[in-house]
């Protein structure tokens, strides 16, 4: 880009600068005139959109989507500002470099008469040339930069369909409707009261299924009012042998959000893959540290090898990925597992649907 501007710009600004414009004058300036500026030009030029790319890079790494909103322009103009005043002292400085060299270290004669209105014009050329990098590279990036939120719009919509047919297909299965209904039916005649508390745990997670399937994110209250259903579900069903614990402070809890069924697939998960007993209970504890959610059980495989559904912790991975460039994290610690997920704003994702 920069040999090609220079290539089209030092002809029509050698032209544009000389008094005697016949074939012959001008051919006597291609040397040193046109190849010591062409070759000087050009390394500025390379050092202009090297610049604006590099200012471009760390607007998107310190606001990210945030310059993408409708009239939110100046971060761009405040760059473009310094872009230019950085550009135009390096500009002043050559060309008064190149004026001592060709007209007075080298003797060579003014190609004007009037040197004043030439060296204005062209700054003139340098600043409109400057300006014009600038926007083309600014243009460049934000398009780039809104072709590539829509891909992750269209990767977000393909996985989130993927998802909710799994979670649904998790949760609305014949084992887990067998172990319901099945434990309901024993408590039917033991305990009426604990009965009606069982329904009515098992209505809310499944409205709260159905209810989430289409959003990308929902707030953490919302969240963990489904897991304490849930919990309920599997409290009754294990008795003594599970429990879940969540210590997390009010303003996480009122300003976090996170995929839905996230809290679900990873208690299911540590059910499905550890022993438990009343002896050795299953507690699993959900906690915050450092702007992230954090999953503990205690670490203790079953023997035997149970048949996966495919939703879990993969599954919260890819959702993540799309999601923000925070990772999610698991793995064995202190003779638990754990994972960390990021706990997200509103901020963070603009096309969730809450």
């Amino acid at each position: 880009m920069a040999a090609g501007l220079m290539l089209v710009y030092l002809p029509l600004g050698i032209y544009v600068n000389s008094d005697d414009r016949s074939w012959s004058a001008l051919a006597g300036r291609f040397f040193p005139d046109f190849v010591l500026q062409y070759g000087v030009s050009t390394v500025i030029t390379f050092g202009w959109i090297t610049m604006a790319e590099r200012m471009q890079r760390l607007l998107r790494r310190y606001l990210d989507e945030y310059i993408l909103r409708p009239g939110v322009i100046w971060p761009n103009l405040l760059a473009g500002f310094l872009f230019f005043g950085l550009s135009m002292t390096v500009i002043v400085a050559v060309l008064k470099s190149t004026e001592w060299l060709f007209y007075g270290a080298m003797g060579m004669q003014y190609p004007v008469a009037d040197l004043e209105h030439a060296t204005r014009a062209i700054y003139g050329q340098f600043a409109t040339l400057s300006l014009c990098v600038y926007v083309l590279i600014a243009n460049r990036h934000i398009m780039d930069y809104k072709e590539e939120v829509q891909v992750r719009a269209e990767q977000l919509e393909k996985e989130n369909l993927l998802s909710q047919f799994n979670a649904l297909k998790s949760q609305v299965n014949p084992h887990f409707l067998f172990n319901s209904l099945s434990i309901l039916s024993s408590l039917v005649r033991k305990d009426p009261e604990l009965s009606e508390q069982f329904i009515d745990r098992l209505s809310k997670a499944y409205r709260y299924i159905l209810e989430q399937r289409d959003s990308d994110l929902v707030p953490l209250r919302t969240e963990l009012d489904f897991l304490q259903a849930y919990a309920f579900l599997l409290q009754t069903r294990f008795g003594h042998k599970f429990e879940v614990r969540v210590d997390l402070p009010d303003s996480t809890v009122e300003t976090a959000r996170i995929p839905p069924l996230t809290l679900q697939l990873l208690v299911e998960n540590a059910v499905k893959h550890n022993r438990m007993s009343e002896q050795e209970p299953l507690l699993i504890r959900v906690e915050a540290a450092g702007g992230q959610l954090v999953v503990r059980n205690p670490f203790r495989p079953r023997g035997e090898t149970k048949h996966s559904t495919g939703v879990g912790l993969q599954n919260i991975i890819n959702r993540y990925a799309l999601l923000t460039d925070r990772p999610v994290w698991a793995g064995e610690t202190e003779r638990e597992f754990v994972v960390r997920v990021p706990l997200l704003t509103h901020t963070d994702f603009n096309h969730s649907n809450d």
